[in-house]
């Protein structure tokens, strides 16, 4: 067996000689922002917080990338906007859902209430996720842009709409203390703004995101089993427990169990310490992630794990619906894994079955090498048309600033959890409980994005792997770097008329040379292949915008 454990690309260095090789300047870089080098003569959004909640966090950390953990939910909601909205007129959005539309407006009682709070009439236009960005190019050329826009500025589709002016450029209108008219508006940090500026304008309201929002988890009924256990010191160790785990054969109730029943690529690349998509170098150079040797070292080891049978064989699939199986380790989001579901509802879902979280290795025996998300989340945009009326701007923008209410808020309470006795209830520690019934009918809203306090709330059903989930996320934290390109993604013409099209093409070949249908030995002809689609000139344009931002 190939002993990948040896690599010696990034070797034994550890996050802070990581973030040096991979990331460069990135720790420490500074986002453009505004005056003459950051795109025009204005100030940075005034940060504003919002209200202190009434509880204490159970956890309170100090490591970059982490977050603070609270157990314990708000006695009481403070109300984080005293005015009416809207002045009785309509605006219209373009937003994303990911199951069933929601209700018409006279059969929702959620909307109707929607439209009372907002004192307009909220008239959303609901694309589903599969086809997000087929009909995002499409509204774009019809020349019909909605008020507001929810927009993923990671998508180069999407970004296409930013760099060709349909959206407003709101950079004066929230310049300083103007935006303090809208105070959940203002409850962003600098960084937040600097971050998602295009061309060193605020195109965007940004939301807060927690850096780290995935981790894995590991069945540890299966593991335990395995010589390993639950804390395998490098990529070898891993792979022994995987092989040993899908040996069991069958799990709790004869379910059928691998290594892994679904792959997705990001726990692998912090497992082989591949770093973000593009990169510096030792000699300061901007390369792909394909290009290392690290890169290379993980197809191997993935064609490898494949070929011994540690995947379903449906582990490709993009249908959720296809997984049947159990898995001794598998990628989830902490956001669901926190909640009310989470570790607990599995675990009674599938009697015998157990789970913890899992810390994944460094390939090499040190510590893995975890990418931060970018500082902001979904995005929504306004009409660049809507704007040119100040009077109705003003209005658009009172309405995201209700539908941005922070956590803890009354406003916040009802946009995510609906209305009281329909939709939820609050039990004993005053936490929203579903009601699970006529929940499609909160689906209008998903244009708005959230500001205000970001930390992990752990919900009391998942109180016994609180500190579990401490210790994954802090090791994960501490082994964390930021991108050198943050803030700088929509700096590639290329990238914005290619990316798209670039991606499609390295995950069809990483997927092949994972399951044998590609060879690793064709690894360099697909670099060579993929930087002659576009791969150079969008290594070009990176280069010069960070050359112009000084980074």
């Amino acid at each position: 067996m190939a002993e990948f454990s040896r690599r010696n690309f990034l070797g034994a260095v550890g996050a802070a000689g990581a973030a040096a090789a991979v990331g460069g300047t990135a720790a420490c870089s500074e986002p453009t922002g505004g005056g003459p080098a950051g795109g025009g003569d204005y100030d940075l959004p005034t940060f504003q917080p919002a209200p202190e909640l009434d509880v204490q966090p159970y956890y309170a950390t100090e490591t970059p990338g982490m977050e603070d953990v609270y157990t314990d939910y708000p006695k009481t909601w403070f109300k984080s906007v005293d005015r009416e909205p809207g002045s009785g007129g309509k605006v219209t959005t373009f937003q994303l859902t990911w199951g069933d539309p929601p209700p018409a407006l006279d059969e929702n009682p959620y909307w109707q209430e929607l439209n009372k709070r907002l004192g307009v009439s909220f008239e959303p236009q609901f694309v589903p996720q599969p086809t997000f960005d087929q009909k995002f190019a499409t509204m774009l050329a019809s020349g019909d842009v909605p008020d507001l826009v929810f927009v993923n500025d990671q998508s180069a589709v999407n970004l296409q709409g930013i760099r060709d002016g349909a959206f407003a450029d709101l950079s004066e209108v929230l310049s300083g203390d103007n935006i303090l008219k809208w105070p959940n508006l203002a409850a962003r940090k600098e960084e937040i703004w600097k971050a998602s500026l295009k061309d060193g304008r605020i195109y965007q309201i940004p939301s807060i995101v927690w850096n780290l929002t995935n981790l894995p988890i590991m069945r540890t009924d299966l593991v335990d089993q395995t010589s390993i256990g639950r804390a395998p010191k490098n990529a070898d160790e891993l792979l022994t427990l995987l092989k040993e785990a899908t040996a069991l054969g069958t799990g709790p109730g004869g379910q059928k169990v691998y290594g892994f029943n679904k792959y997705e690529p990001i726990p692998f690349y912090r497992l082989f310490k591949t770093g973000p998509e593009w990169q510096l170098n030792g000699d300061g150079e901007l390369v792909h992630m394909i290009g290392t040797e690290n890169y290379k070292a993980m197809l191997e080891w993935l064609a490898q794990a494949w070929s011994e049978g540690v995947f379903d064989p449906v582990a490709m699939t993009t249908n959720p619906a296809d997984i049947v199986s159990g898995a001794a380790i598998a990628w989830d989001a902490v956001g669901a894994v926190i909640s009310a579901g989470g570790l607990s509802q599995k675990e009674a879902d599938l009697p015998g079955a157990t789970y913890d979280f899992f810390d994944m290795p460094g390939f090499d025996g040190s510590g893995q090498l975890v990418v931060r998300n970018v500082p902001y989340g979904r995005s929504t945009c306004v009409s660049a048309a809507a704007a040119e009326d100040e009077d109705r701007l003003t209005e658009i923008l009172n309405v995201l600033d209700y539908l941005s209410a922070p956590f803890g808020s009354e406003e916040a309470l009802f946009i995510g959890s609906g209305i009281e006795g329909r939709h939820y209830t609050l039990d004993a520690n005053g936490i929203p409980v579903s009601t699970n019934e006529n929940l499609t009918e909160l689906a209008v809203q998903y244009v708005a994005v959230v500001s205000g306090d970001n930390s992990y709330r752990v919900h009391p059903n998942q109180a016994a792997w609180t500190d579990s989930f401490v210790t994954v996320m802090e090791s994960m934290a501490a082994n964390s770097i930021v991108r050198p390109l943050e803030g700088l993604e929509g700096s590639s013409e290329t990238f914005v008329t290619k990316g798209a099209q670039l991606k499609l093409l390295w995950d069809d070949f990483e997927r092949g040379v994972i399951t044998g249908r590609e060879s690793v030995d064709d690894l360099q002809s697909f670099v060579d292949d993929y930087m002659a689609q576009g791969g150079t000139q969008v290594r070009d344009e990176y280069t010069q915008a960070l050359k112009d931002a000084g980074k």
